[in-house]
């Protein structure tokens, strides 16, 4: 068909409906369809016939029962390792940072893949559904943050509210990392407020576009949103930077104090305004195009009278008059994503690899984890044009053409790190992964520099970073390590001195009676701090070459003084020695699992800076294969297992379709001999389009 014809026949089919309304009491073939159709990603026929016949209010009810709070497959196994250090990687030049980048985009691949296959196997499809919808209302994109690690724990977020009270998610996206970052909000300080995720907190996340604030609202909304930031150091979390924080009063809806995000949420969820904007936004989801004003009125009493609790207003939409009206059936254009896993799940056809579902849905316009703005994905007919068409008919006829994966091939398959050998570090042994210089400062006799300490390991434990501030002046006699324990309190360091104005950082300095006026160092936490300064020359010496930031330079990024680094650290290393005693364990360098650092691949390219064949041979290798609950070898088996004696189209197109087609019968027929070519016909009509 071509391409303008698909897309007239598209919209005409949105103003057409035949179908015939059933009872309360059993629901029609059609009717159980719809309702799986609607509240997840198609349905294979057996799921149809088994809530055939039930009531409105059961079949509901077994769907909500349905929801959970976790997935079924695992996610990737670098998701809960250690944060990287992003902002600090390109010290180790230019072919490991493009190398450590190249790694995040694989691995955001590898994420995007496991959720399509989470959709395909999941036994609650309203669970992704909702997961899918929070996503694309709290638009947030990896192509900001190239954080995959933030981008899945979001989506661990999501689930685990997707179907409880909004207030939680409502409070938990104003503390989220990937949120904080992607609307600029770790740059809203009381000396120059950022308003763009006040703004857009109260137009796309709660009350709608001009709906009950203004823009002093906003503009206060983002004063008491200052200082909610992402930690500088330890793991990059949510932290409220007091330093940074506007404390002062202000007003917001009526109500007056030292206003934080928290009570942005508070205050916006109690405005009589609240509500309408975000039933229309699930009315669009789940019943029609259209929403109605009285309807959306009615519901949002509901959901208020709840709490704001989701699974009220769920249950209430999905039961409303509205949500069976035949006038509202097939008026919902499928998304790429439900598209593409709707036809898996309904037809029952293994992929062998889910990446491929990846692509074909960012071809079409929805890449996971990168919706194109904050305004998230386009609804509707906004999903179909000349050019879509096209490839969504092309990404159809290749998932009608899927093989069942073959035993021992495509297994499912989650990234898990290689096991470097630790045999040469004893239990007193220091093992660091790798150091980073971050900041060197020279004037006249002082000299401070940042060091990081990733990935270390010491006396049976690991830890992700100790952060360092090396202090000098050489006038004053005066030599200082301060270390921030973010990362490994309250294991590391308890009882060494803590810094005079932060309890996070702890001191060692070096002139005479300074651990004469504190109580006395444990053994354990003694041998680390020795450790630590001992071993410090020995670790500034692999920094030589790192590019740091230096206010002095005009450029504010140059090669620090090694040597100056180098002779600071033996003076604090020789202090030490004189005050703690000589620690003997060795320093055992460079032994981190390759995903820890976010390098992994570092030894294939051998130092050419070929990063290319590095990808395509891990590509050749890694796949992950979706195979839906229900599954059939062909389209003869799936034929074969609708029930009833009609013919074979009808009963397809009733199995497939949110409206019946419009030629059906004997010239469908014809088809019918040919098992594969009934189901292409069908599927490729514009009608499967709209469910």
């Amino acid at each position: 068909m071509p391409r303008l014809t698909y897309v007239h026949a598209l919209c005409c089919l949105l103003l057409s409906t035949t179908v015939v309304f059933g009872g309360p009491r059993a629901m029609t073939i059609e009717e159980a369809r719809h309702l799986l159709s609607r509240t997840g990603f198609g349905a294979a026929p057996p799921e149809i016939t088994a809530l055939a016949g039930q009531s409105y209010e059961r079949g509901v009810d077994q769907i909500l029962a349905t929801l959970h709070t976790a997935p079924v497959t695992s996610m990737p196994a670098w998701v809960d390792m250690w944060a990287y250090p992003q902002e600090f990687v390109w010290q180790l030049g230019q072919t490991e940072a493009e190398l450590y980048f190249t790694n995040r985009w694989l691995e955001i691949e590898e994420l995007s893949a496991w959720w399509m296959t989470e959709m395909i196997v999941t036994p609650s499809p309203l669970t992704e559904r909702l997961v899918v919808f929070w996503h694309d209302h709290f638009a947030t994109s990896f192509e900001v943050s190239e954080n995959a690690q933030w981008m899945a724990k979001q989506n661990r977020f999501f689930r685990q509210h997707a179907a409880g009270r909004f207030a939680d998610l409502a409070h938990g996206i104003l503390q989220d990392p990937a949120m904080l970052d992607y609307l600029s909000n770790t740059s809203n300080v009381a000396d120059a407020p950022n308003e763009n995720l006040a703004r857009e907190f109260f137009e796309l996340f709660t009350l709608g576009e001009n709906r009950g604030y203004d823009q002093d609202d906003i503009r206060i909304a983002a004063r008491a949103l200052t200082g909610h930031t992402v930690t500088e150091y330890g793991a990059p979390e949510f932290f409220l930077d007091i330093e940074t924080h506007d404390a002062g009063a202000k007003t917001l809806f009526g109500e007056t104090g030292p206003l934080l995000g928290a009570d942005v949420v508070d205050l916006t969820l109690s405005h009589p305004e609240f509500g309408p904007y975000i039933v229309e936004k699930l009315w669009l989801e789940f019943i029609s195009d259209q929403p109605d004003r009285e309807e959306v009125a009615r519901l949002t009493a509901i959901w208020r009278a709840n709490d704001f609790q989701m699974q009220p207003l769920l249950r209430a939409m999905l039961l409303s008059d509205a949500f069976w009206d035949p006038h509202n059936r097939g008026r919902l254009i499928k998304s790429p994503v439900d598209l593409l896993v709707g036809t898996i799940r309904t037809l029952g056809r293994p992929v062998a690899d889910a990446r491929s579902l990846v692509w074909a849905s960012g071809d079409l316009g929805q890449s996971l984890f990168m919706p194109p703005n904050v305004g998230g994905w386009p609804q509707g007919i906004g999903w179909i044009n000349d050019a879509s068409a096209s490839g969504r008919a092309t990404a159809l006829t290749y998932l009608l053409g899927a093989d069942m994966p073959s035993d021992g091939a495509a297994k499912m398959r989650m990234m898990t790190p290689m096991q470097p050998s630790f045999g040469k570090a004893g239990p007193e042994d220091l093992r660091i992964g790798q150091t980073f210089v971050t900041y060197v400062h020279q004037e006249g006799t002082e000299f401070g520099a940042a060091i990081i300490l990733y990935d270390v390991g010491f006396a049976g434990r690991s830890w992700r970073s100790l952060t360092l501030w090396l202090a000098h002046d050489a006038d004053e006699d005066f030599t200082g390590l301060y270390i921030n324990t973010a990362d490994c309190a309250p294991e590391c360091f308890a009882t060494v001195p803590t810094a005079e104005d932060d309890p996070q950082w702890v001191r060692f300095e070096t002139w005479d009676g300074f651990l004469d006026q504190h109580p006395p160092i444990n053994a354990t936490d003694m041998h680390l701090l020795q450790a630590v300064t001992q071993h410090l020359p020995e670790l500034a010496k692999t920094t030589a070459g790192h590019r740091v930031w230096q206010p002095d330079d005009p450029a504010f990024d140059a090669v620090p003084d090694i040597g100056q680094l180098i002779a600071v650290t033996q003076i604090l290393a020789q202090g030490s020695k004189r005050h703690l005693g000589p620690y003997e364990a060795k320093l055992v360098q460079a032994q981190s699992y390759p995903n820890v650092l976010g390098l992994a691949g570092l030894d294939a390219i051998d130092g050419t800076g070929d990063i290319d064949d590095y990808v395509a041979a891990r590509e050749e290798t890694f796949a992950i294969a979706a195979v839906p609950r229900v599954s059939y070898a062909s389209a003869r088996a799936w034929l074969n297992a609708l029930p009833g004696d009609a013919p074979d189209s009808q009963r397809a197109a009733q199995f497939l379709m949110a409206l019946p087609p419009q030629s059906p019968g004997m010239r469908e027929e014809k088809f019918a001999r040919d098992a594969d070519a009934l189901l292409r016909r069908l599927v490729l009509s514009p009608a499967f389009q709209v469910k």
